[in-house]
């Protein structure tokens, strides 16, 4: 047995889990979605086929739900993989004990726990578009950074020292070697922010106002605070189209 049949045999078993989980998943979503909403107490009607929670997908409340949630995910997206473009920049240079200093802060935030973090951001930051932005991004840009370092430090080291031994600036340097090379992590990072955005959900619950509901905020308040799980379910289909959406137009990745 070659070396990639004994990996596929050894993490066959979890992509089936992981396949299986996630299209059964999907498929209760659907279902979920074409039930008639409960009457009474029930949360629906078992059994039942109706379009209404789908009816209610084009109305202007949910028209800028689905705005804020794709704008969400625009924002997230590019303003983590810019602060991460940063941090990297800033942390590459650094070595042995000193690296490993500046990486613990950048990851400061992931390791003080998210609730502490989302709690001490509502002191600091207006409820609102801007604070329900920055909070998603200061969960996420930890994880940018670490791919942008790791792309960073994979770069030929004697580039840099040649290119500017030949008369080119720093911003040259920037411009025409360091920025072609680290392409292929800037579109990793641009698609996980992409995806994450559209998933926000911390972010509006601890930050966000009523005009910043996306539709993982609204799929719990119909869900869990009004119980009406049919069109929960409409607006979690929704959300894994445009999650699907996200992840085909980011499999593109530029070639450094």
């Amino acid at each position: 047995m070659t070396l990639l049949r004994a990996s596929i045999a050894i993490l066959l078993p979890t992509l089936l889990l992981v396949v299986g989980g996630t299209a059964a998943g999907a498929i209760l979503t659907v279902r979920m979605s074409l039930h008639a909403p409960g009457a009474g107490a029930g949360l629906f009607e078992p059994g039942s086929v109706s379009l209404s929670s789908w009816a209610s997908m084009g109305d202007a409340h949910h028209r800028g739900i689905v705005l804020t949630t794709i704008l969400a995910g625009w924002g997230v997206s590019l303003l983590s993989t810019a602060i991460g473009a940063l941090l990297a920049l800033l942390a590459v240079p650094f070595a042995g004990l000193r690296f490993m200093g500046v990486m613990v802060l950048i990851l400061a935030p992931r390791l003080s726990g998210v609730i502490a973090s989302l709690f001490g951001l509502q002191r600091l930051l207006p409820r609102g578009w801007i604070g329900s932005l920055i909070a998603e991004t200061w969960l996420l840009v930890p994880y940018s950074t670490l791919i942008l370092v790791i792309a960073l430090r994979g770069i030929d080291p004697h580039l840099v020292p040649a290119a500017r031994g030949l008369g080119a600036s720093r911003w040259q340097v920037l411009r025409w070697i360091i920025w072609p090379l680290s392409l292929p992590a800037v579109a990793l990072t641009l698609q996980l922010g992409w995806v994450w955005g559209l998933g926000a959900f911390l972010g509006p619950l601890f930050l966000g106002g009523p005009d910043q509901s996306t539709l993982a905020f609204e799929i719990h308040h119909e869900a869990f605070d009004l119980g009406r799980w049919p069109r929960a379910a409409a607006e979690g289909v929704v959300l894994m189209v445009l999650t699907a959406s996200a992840m085909a137009a980011g499999s593109w990745r530029p070639r450094p």
